[in-house]
């Protein structure tokens, strides 16, 4: 009979033989980012992200920037239904509060493909 032996490390103060799963600590920044791409919809590409922290006398956060790039006729209608519709009540974060979400800029292209550009600003205070 063939039994092999398998060498387990105990942790201290533990019945397990695994170290416990690290999970990268998720920041309401990306939090953010992905509930803005949720609600963007699978037809938007991020160009650029940019993040400046913010503070008052009462309150800090962050002011994030984004620009999301539209390819193609449908994505271009797409762009153009976003940019009327959505809202900071659009969008919750978890152990944060957006306190203000503007569309800061459109620009849309027709040829030689239709395409359009949002950039989005959005301040973010932390609760």
């Amino acid at each position: 009979m063939n039994m092999a032996i398998r060498s387990t490390t105990m942790w201290r103060n533990s019945d397990t033989t695994r170290p416990p799963e690290h999970r990268p600590r998720v920041t309401s920044g990306q939090r953010l980012s992905q509930a803005l791409f949720d609600r963007a919809g699978p037809l938007a590409r991020l160009v650029r992200h940019g993040e400046t922290q913010w503070a008052s006398a009462t309150f800090t956060g962050a002011r994030h920037m984004f620009v999301l790039r539209f390819h193609g006729a449908q994505a271009v209608e797409h762009a153009e239904l976003l940019t009327a519709a959505i809202s900071d009540d659009d969008i919750t974060i978890k152990g944060a509060l957006i306190a203000e979400l503007t569309v800061t800029r459109f620009t849309q292209t027709v040829l030689p493909e239709p395409e359009a550009e949002i950039e989005i600003s959005v301040l973010l205070l932390d609760q």
